[in-house]
């Protein structure tokens, strides 16, 4: 395979010769660089070249321009711009769906950090080639979850749908598997997964691991945002840390196409990119991570925490937090609940989401969740129309994104409305909405569903006081629930001593991003206090 290109694009000739010179001094060991100074030649460019174009960087005129053209979304897109346009540029880079800016003229390593994470996330993602290809019918529930794990867990394979062409059953019929039962993996290596379960896969592609001693210092359950700040603080400040996911870290932030006011990312950051550095960081320090793993009983020895998983080992720790989050409630229509994998999606399921291009697309619920996932559809759907039970979106979600909402051209807002029905044999063909004492029907053959907010708990088998919708009383809260000592709970320790809840499955808890940051480095300042008291 030829080398992916970098494209610079700058309508200053000497910018762009210097450019290109910066950057094939740093990477032209696996990147070809090309040039142009106009958008006519950057579209030449991309009509004649036969690799794909990793990323293209240049000021934002030509980009803009570029993007009036045709669509970018498999390359970054870096923006070059003087110091005195830094500030007007980071106003437009959602209009230009920029990744980062680019301060010229650059000195030293700023153009290296500027762009070397963006092209290792492309490496990621795009140099898998053909080493997992999964084939099945579209509309397949099972299919569905096997490609939202792989998909979660930015485990890049391809996906051939024996409902178009004739590319699936030519593989079938290549790997004698002609009347196997679907969906299929082939992978590199020349073995086949007939009708894989999620365990089955994760066994194939070597993701399950174990953990590496009987006993940590701290155990953390739940790899979102606040357990992976967990787990970066534990682990840096000496604490063996072990992590257990039980899906795919990131949680459902994870699943954010992008979170716009989250600290230090003017041009916003993915919820995906953010859980990959998170865990890249952990990792770093020392933290183990367990993922895909889940934790099915909590019992308490003494002082030590023994958790028992799902593979039939257990671990113990000194201090747990809980930081397993919430997920998305099912909706209770039967009609909706036997469609889910077949047009019904819970959450972003953005391996998905590519399949509804130019489609009508609906997004249920009004939180930051959902106002995100529309205005990622909103990129190459025809039309997304948001299912809203308040009166007002601004009700629920932060006020930029409802401001992007209301300028999209191709969103549609149905406030006080509700979805009461799904319609469809195999997959969804329409839903009905209730709309101010209305049904009305609306086709549409993708709804994604942002609503509802479980805890998930059930392991802990009562141990731990929460209230009655399940999240978890700490602090003062917890102090009334059963508590043995003398002294008061810490401000994130539950009812249990040593046990300590952060992000959204505490009671109380603010439901944002660096909320969920905060309390899981937090966590971590009260587990010293903990440990110190018992030793």
């Amino acid at each position: 395979m030829e080398k992916p290109f970098i494209l610079a694009a700058h309508g200053d000739r000497l910018v762009l010769a210097s450019l290109r010179t910066e950057l094939e001094r740093l990477y032209s060991n696996v990147f070809k660089v090309v040039g142009a100074t106009d958008v006519h030649g950057v579209l030449d460019l991309l009509d004649h070249l036969r690799s794909p174009v990793a990323m293209i960087i240049g000021d934002a005129t030509t980009i803009g321009e570029v993007r009036s053209h045709i669509g970018l979304e498999a390359s970054k897109v870096v923006i070059v711009a003087p110091y005195s346009d830094v500030a007007t540029v980071h106003q437009r880079l959602t209009e230009l769906d920029a990744h980062e800016v680019v301060v010229s003229p650059w000195s030293g390593d700023s153009l290296h950090d500027g762009v070397d994470d963006l092209l290792n996330d492309w490496l990621a993602l795009h140099t898998a080639g053909e080493s997992l290809v999964m084939i099945g019918h579209r509309w397949a529930r099972d299919a569905h979850e096997l490609r939202d794990f792989l998909g979660r867990n930015h485990v890049p394979f391809r996906w051939v749908d024996l409902d178009h062409g004739d590319e699936g059953v030519r593989l079938l019929d290549g790997a004698g598997l002609s009347d196997a039962k679907l969906p299929v993996v082939l992978r590199a290596e020349g073995d086949a997964l007939v009708a894989p379960n999620i365990d089955d896969l994760a066994d194939a592609l070597s993701m399950h691991h174990h953990p590496t001693r009987q006993y940590y210092d701290l155990v953390i359950v739940g790899g979102g945002p606040a357990g992976l700040a967990a787990a970066v603080y534990g682990a840096s400040e000496g604490l063996s840390t072990l992590l257990v996911e039980r899906d795919a870290v990131g949680g459902q932030a994870g699943t954010s196409s992008k979170i716009e006011n989250y600290l230090g990312f003017p041009n916003g950051v993915s919820g995906a990119e953010l859980a990959e550095r998170a865990l890249a960081q952990a990792t770093r320090f020392g933290a183990e991570v367990l993922a895909p793993q889940e934790v099915t009983k909590l019992s308490l020895d003494g002082r030590y925490k023994v958790l028992d998983l799902a593979d039939g080992r257990s671990v113990s720790g000194a201090a747990l937090v809980v930081a397993t989050g919430v997920t998305y409630r099912e909706m209770h229509a039967e009609s909706l609940r036997a469609l889910t994998g077949a047009g019904v999606f819970y959450g972003a399921a953005t391996t998905e989401a590519l399949d509804a291009a130019g489609e009508d697309v609906i997004v249920v619920g009004s939180a930051n969740s959902a106002g995100q996932g529309a205005l990622y559809f909103a990129k190459f759907a025809r039309s997304v129309t948001m299912i809203v039970k308040a009166a007002d979106l601004r009700e629920t979600m932060s006020a930029y994104l409802a401001d992007q909402i209301e300028a999209s051209p191709s969103i549609s807002v149905r406030v006080q409305s509700r979805v009461v029905e799904a319609h469809g044999e195999d997959s969804l063909e329409a839903i009905s909405i209730e709309t101010k004492s209305k049904v009305v029907r609306l086709e549409t053959r993708f709804l994604f569903v942002f609503i509802g907010a479980e805890p998930r708990n059930e392991w802990l088998g009562g141990l731990v006081a929460a209230d009655d919708r399940g999240y978890l009383y700490t602090g003062r809260d917890a102090k009334n629930e059963g508590w043995p000592l003398s002294r008061d709970p810490m401000h994130l320790e539950c009812s249990v001593p040593g046990v300590f809840a952060a992000g959204d499955v505490r009671h109380g808890s603010i439901r944002r991003v660096a909320g969920g940051v905060g309390e899981g480095s937090t966590a971590v300042q009260l587990v010293h206090r903990y440990l110190a008291s018992v030793h």
